[in-house]
């Protein structure tokens, strides 16, 4: 076991399904774990879109998954709904990130494309030579940002985005979050809702973050931290949890050095 994070603490903010395996990599170096989910998430009540989308799947040539949630409320809702993959031998799927194509590896399929660098604007910038007049399924978080449809669009493609999964704030008292955040030293944050969601509980302006070193996954969290007020110690490279974790290593190494 390592002990570099011997002592620290470190607030595992993601939602409770993938929080557990985070922190046991932050575990494993010896860092105490916090895991308080600030958002939870839930398959969408109306599933209309989608379910037209379903209706019409031949049509389509790719399904793009950004995220191991996507994968998992795509699927759970194309299986109640009774859809059958094995009757669609042509359909590709594209995956951003190694744990989302783990995700979809889990459930029997296979990703014919992920892109080089773990972001949406990578894989739609790079995702199929011939992409032009061709269809694009694109199952995904009720706020995601719509930036990477834009480059599926300058390129031809006909890029089709349903919500069917939304996130929703976890509340919790001022005073257990004033707690939180005084025993803790790195505060990690997975998404930009995550953020927005605290960002809804405390004044960041009046909340003193000063022990607390900010670690994001990614430039989209980053900026959503910012825009809040917070201050942001390292984004992850690659914007996965054990980038997360080799970030956070390497602030403590510029401070033990």
């Amino acid at each position: 076991m390592g002990s570099l994070l011997k002592g620290k603490t470190v607030w595992i903010s993601r939602p409770e399904l993938s929080a557990k395996a985070m922190a046991k990599l932050f575990e494993n170096q010896g860092a105490e774990t916090i895991n308080k989910a600030l958002i939870q998430l839930n398959l969408k009540e109306d599933l209309s879109e989608l379910h037209a989308a379903l209706d019409q799947l031949e049509s389509f040539e790719w399904i793009v998954f950004t995220s191991e949630n996507a994968v998992r409320f795509f699927f759970e809702a194309a299986m109640n709904y009774g859809i059958k993959f094995y009757f669609y031998p042509d359909l590709k799927i594209a995956t951003v990130g190694e744990k989302t194509k783990i995700a979809l590896e889990q459930l029997g399929y296979r990703t014919n494309f992920v892109p080089i660098e773990y972001t949406a604007e990578v894989l739609a910038a790079n995702m199929d030579e011939e992409i032009s007049g061709k269809r694009i399924l694109i199952p995904r978080s009720s706020i995601a940002l719509d930036d990477y449809l834009d480059l599926f669009e300058r390129r031809g493609a006909k890029a089709e985005a349903i919500s069917i999964y939304e996130n929703e704030p976890i509340y919790y008292s001022s005073e257990e979050l004033n707690e939180i955040l005084s025993n803790t030293d790195y505060l990690t944050f997975t998404s930009a809702s995550a953020v927005s969601s605290l960002a809804e509980q405390v004044d960041v302006q009046q909340t003193d973050f000063s022990n607390v070193r900010i670690v994001c996954i990614g430039p989209s969290t980053a900026e959503r931290a910012k825009e809040v007020g917070l201050e942001v110690a390292a984004v992850a490279t690659p914007h996965t949890a054990e980038g997360i974790l080799s970030a956070i290593e390497k602030l403590e190494e510029n401070v033990t050095t």
